[in-house]
């Protein structure tokens, strides 16, 4: 049971851990170990949520408990110190179609918390809740919802990545409804949690002018005509476009209709670590909290959210990166182990006019020779 402690309830957040199967050996690790236990040290957690694509998945079928060990290992610091941990989906988990298995292998791991609460029928294979209790554990006073939002949209060219579907939202508002009831008619006070964030995050940003262009990040998919900067308000960074689904399913349309939604936090881009309000709900995007994925030199990092037990529209949060707590990275050499976000971001996106030019250079070229394997056949 979860519980209010000192009027108080810390929640520590990872992203994007995406760890091996060589972790007993890897530098990597060693390096997400070492932000994982300074940040568990400095915000003592009542509560740790890892926010999908933590381990690679595609072994499972041949050596399921070689993933199960690997999650141990990950998880090793926070239970340890007897903190419990939300897991949820991330698309990556979805690869291989082994969903079930890691939800049963996280599920079962002592001091981990993953499960379905939803129907076999709704989508989806972790969809769950979590409430939070007054300090003597009489009274529910809190939601946290773990949503799986699932991996790749049914048609790519159409929507590349999955949105949460219609049963889902439909499940989610029933359950609410009867959150609702128990709380005295009133919408109980709540966060989200899932992998890959709503459309709506676009909606923290404006576009850019174009004297902005040099510090400007291109949206994703059926935004990328546009160049955006993070509007007044917002804070954190903007390393690259949110790849949310290119088809809105109103989830975020259903939060605001339900009531008490007060913040969503996503993982899925592991550069960006924005936050602002869209009509009134907070979305928090987290970027990785390892070092085996595309990322930004040494700014891994990790979020603390404190919720106020009397006042939970007041919550906090609070971010922090490798570097900021004094740490030294080991995995990487020295100049990308002292970037800047805005180094880091200038790489990117010099790389991304080095990958459309190669395309274009690919697709001139071939259109080349299409042209003139054409003559030879016609000749």
């Amino acid at each position: 049971m979860l519980k209010f402690n000192n009027g108080k309830f810390k929640i520590l957040i990872f992203g994007d851990i995406h760890e091996c199967e060589d972790y007993k050996t890897s530098p990597n690790f060693k390096d997400m170990q070492k932000l994982m236990n300074a940040a568990l040290d400095e915000y003592k957690p009542d509560l740790c949520v890892l926010m999908g694509d933590n381990c690679s998945t595609g072994n499972i079928g041949k050596d399921p408990d070689g993933f199960r060990k690997m999650m141990e290992a990950v998880t090793a610091p926070i239970r340890e110190r007897k903190i419990p941990a939300a897991v949820i989906l991330g698309n990556h988990e979805h690869d291989h179609g082994f969903e079930k298995e890691v939800v049963e292998i996280c599920g079962s791991t002592k001091g981990l918390i993953m499960r379905n609460d939803a129907p076999e029928e709704i989508t989806g294979s972790a969809n769950f809740k979590e409430l939070i209790y007054s300090a003597d554990g009489s009274t529910p006073e809190f939601c946290l919802w773990f949503i799986d939002s699932n991996n790749c949209g049914e048609d790519k060219e159409v929507c590349h990545y999955d949105f949460v579907h219609s049963d889902q939202i439909k499940w989610f508002e029933d359950e609410s409804a009867k959150l609702k009831e128990m709380n005295g008619g009133k919408p109980m006070p709540a966060f989200i949690f899932q992998h890959i964030p709503v459309p709506e995050e676009y909606q923290l940003f404006r576009k850019a002018k174009l004297w902005e262009l040099p510090w400007a990040t291109r949206g994703f998919r059926n935004k990328s005509s546009n160049f955006y900067m993070l509007k007044k308000g917002c804070k954190g960074y903007l390393g690259e476009g949110p790849c949310s689904p290119d088809i809105n399913n109103g989830q975020f349309a259903s939060w605001k209709r339900v009531g008490g939604i007060l913040a969503a936090f996503f993982g899925h881009d592991h550069l960006n670590d924005f936050s602002g309000f869209v009509d009134g709900i907070y979305l928090a995007q987290h970027k990785t909290s390892g070092f085996r994925v595309y990322t930004d030199g040494c700014h891994s990092m990790v979020r603390c959210v404190t919720i106020d037990e009397k006042n939970p529209e007041a919550f906090t949060d609070e971010i922090k990166h490798f570097k900021e707590f004094g740490l030294k990275c080991e995995c990487l050499g020295p100049i990308f182990r002292n970037l800047t976000d805005r180094e880091s971001r200038n790489i990117h996106i010099a790389a991304d006019i080095l990958y459309a030019a190669g395309g274009i250079a690919a697709a001139v070229i071939g259109t080349k020779l299409i042209k003139s394997k054409g003559g030879r056949k016609n000749g």
